[in-house]
């Protein structure tokens, strides 16, 4: 009994000693809600293919831990609602986007330029509707591997972006 007490106050001690405080670590990297519209589908791509991209490229930012992804269906099917509510009591477009608490969004286009992909991403602030970040990348290698090969690296650069301070 005497090992437990010690193990449930010495240990959090210890650990705040030396740097490794789990309330520290969450603090620093705050996990942003967000959702992924469906990719365009460009020349020389089907809406499946865009579709199965987009599957992936939501994948990429739901693995890092430093996104909370609201799934399409689900925010349109809020976004349906809180309209129908909005209508009976004249709540605002605004206010649904507090509401369902996403941060930022991201849309894009997927296509075929030549013999590569060329895929387009933009980061958006759901509060000010401004692009914050957009870039457009192009994929060389086979599409059945962009979601392990490239896709983690697109993520880690929107990551990036949001990490960085900002230029005022």
């Amino acid at each position: 009994m005497r090992q437990k007490v010690y193990c449930c106050i010495f240990v959090p001690i210890l650990l705040t000693l030396i740097g490794c405080s789990p309330a520290e670590k969450i603090s620093s990297t705050p996990v942003i809600t967000c959702s992924i519209l469906t990719l365009e589908s460009r020349s020389g791509m089907n809406p499946g293919e865009a579709e199965s991209v987009t599957d992936m490229f939501t994948a990429a930012l739901q693995n890092t831990g430093r996104f909370t992804v609201v799934e399409r269906n689900i925010l349109n099917a809020l976004l349906q609602e809180k309209e129908f509510q909005s209508a009976q009591s004249g709540e605002d477009a605004a206010e649904s986007a507090r509401i369902i608490s996403v941060k930022k969004m991201f849309s894009g286009s997927i296509g075929m330029l030549g013999k590569n992909y060329v895929l387009s991403i933009k980061m958006i602030d759901v509060s000010t509707s401004q692009i914050e970040y957009a870039r457009t990348w192009t994929y060389e290698d086979e599409l059945e591997t962009i979601g392990e090969n490239f896709l983690p690296n697109i993520v880690e650069e929107f990551i990036n972006n949001i990490d960085k301070p900002s230029e005022k």
